[in-house]
């Protein structure tokens, strides 16, 4: 098929330059394209620190985390930008699995150690059973 001739032979010229001078040569001449960026590229471009993409805090875990924010920017709803709301460090696996059972289920902890113990459900080990006894 023509396909199978013409990937070949674009993979060849393609090969022939880097991402930024393709850029460069395509870009200015109103060929619709544009450079594809790595994770750190994404977060340190232009655009991206312009509008804000990149939200920075603590993990306790984890240390220094940078999540994108969310894209859409409503002038009249805020959303989770760290400014008009706060942002809160992705959970561990598990982290809020104890929690949700207890407040959200109304399960004794005993249930949950039982479900824990057959692995059914899975708890992260820096969250605690503990304060979650005297609630239930």
């Amino acid at each position: 098929s023509a396909r199978d001739e013409l990937v070949p032979l674009l993979n060849e010229a393609f090969s022939a330059k880097n991402r930024d001078e393709w850029w460069e040569k395509l870009g200015g001449h109103g060929f619709p394209c544009g450079p594809v960026r790595n994770v750190k590229e994404s977060f340190e471009c232009e655009q991206a620190v312009h509008r804000g993409m990149a939200l920075n805090f603590e993990h306790s875990i984890a240390g220094h985390v940078t999540v994108p924010a969310h894209p859409a920017k409503y002038s009249r709803s805020p959303i989770a930008d760290g400014v008009s709301s706060p942002i809160l460090p992705p959970p561990m696996l598990g982290e809020h699995t104890r929690e949700s059972l207890v407040n959200l289920l109304g399960m004794p902890p005993t249930e949950i150690e039982i479900l824990e113990d057959e692995g059914i459900v899975s708890c992260w080990e820096g969250s605690s059973i503990k304060g979650f006894a005297e609630a239930a």
